[in-house]
C-alpha cells in the first residue's frame, strides 16, 4: 500500500469516528439536582429498614393511563426525636417526563412505567417533594406513618417487564 492510500484511509476513517462522536453531543445540557436539608434529630426507617418493597404483579389490562394500582404499605417510624416536633415527611425521585403531573416515580425519566405513592388516606396521589405533616406529641420521640404505594403507568397497557424506581423519604422540621 502506498503512503497516499495509508494516509487518506487513516484519514477517513478519523473523519467517521470524529463525526460519530459529535452527532450524539448537544451543545448544551441540563439536569435537576435535589437535596435536602432539616433541622430534626429524628432517625428515619423505612419499610422497616428493609431496601425493596414489592408492590405486587399486575397484568397489563389492568391498568388506565395516570392512576395508581394496588395499595401496598410503606411503613416510615421517625425515632430519636424531640418532643413536640412537627414537620412534613417528603418523598423525592425521579418522575416520568410522560406525566405532567409529576407524581410516577421512575428509575429513567423516560419511562412511562412507575409507581405512585399516597397519602395513609390512599386517595391524595403525592407528587415529587410532597409528603405528609407528622407531629411528635408531648412526652414522644418517635412517631409512625403509612404511605400507600402502587403501579402506574402513563398509558393504558404498558410494557410487561419488571421496574424498580428509588426514592428518598426525608423528615423535614419546621
Amino acid at each position: 500500500m502506498t503512503f497516499k492510500k495509508v494516509a487518506l484511509t487513516v484519514a477517513l476513517l478519523a473523519g467517521v469516528s470524529g463525526m460519530s462522536l459529535n452527532a450524539n453531543a448537544d451543545a448544551s445540557a441540563e439536569v435537576t439536582l435535589q437535596g435536602i436539608i432539616t433541622n430534626t434529630t429524628c432517625d428515619v426507617t423505612v419499610n422497616g429498614g428493609k431496601s425493596v418493597l414489592n408492590v405486587g404483579v399486575f397484568k397489563a389490562s389492568q391498568f388506565e393511563a395516570n392512576t395508581k394500582l394496588g395499595s401496598v404499605n410503606m411503613p416510615v417510624t421517625l425515632t430519636n426525636c424531640s418532643e413536640i416536633e412537627s414537620g412534613d415527611l417528603i418523598i423525592q425521585g425521579m418522575t416520568s417526563t410522560k406525566n405532567n403531573d409529576q407524581n410516577i416515580f421512575v428509575s429513567n425519566d423516560a419511562n412511562t412505567v412507575g409507581f405512585m405513592v399516597a397519602a395513609d388516606n390512599d386517595t391524595t396521589i403525592l407528587k415529587n417533594g410532597q409528603g405528609a405533616e407528622i407531629k411528635i406529641e408531648e412526652d414522644q420521640t418517635s412517631a409512625e406513618y403509612n404511605f400507600k404505594v402502587g403501579m402506574a403507568s402513563t398509558t393504558d397497557l404498558p410494557k410487561a417487564g419488571s421496574y424498580t424506581a428509588p426514592i428518598l423519604v426525608a423528615y423535614i422540621v419546621n
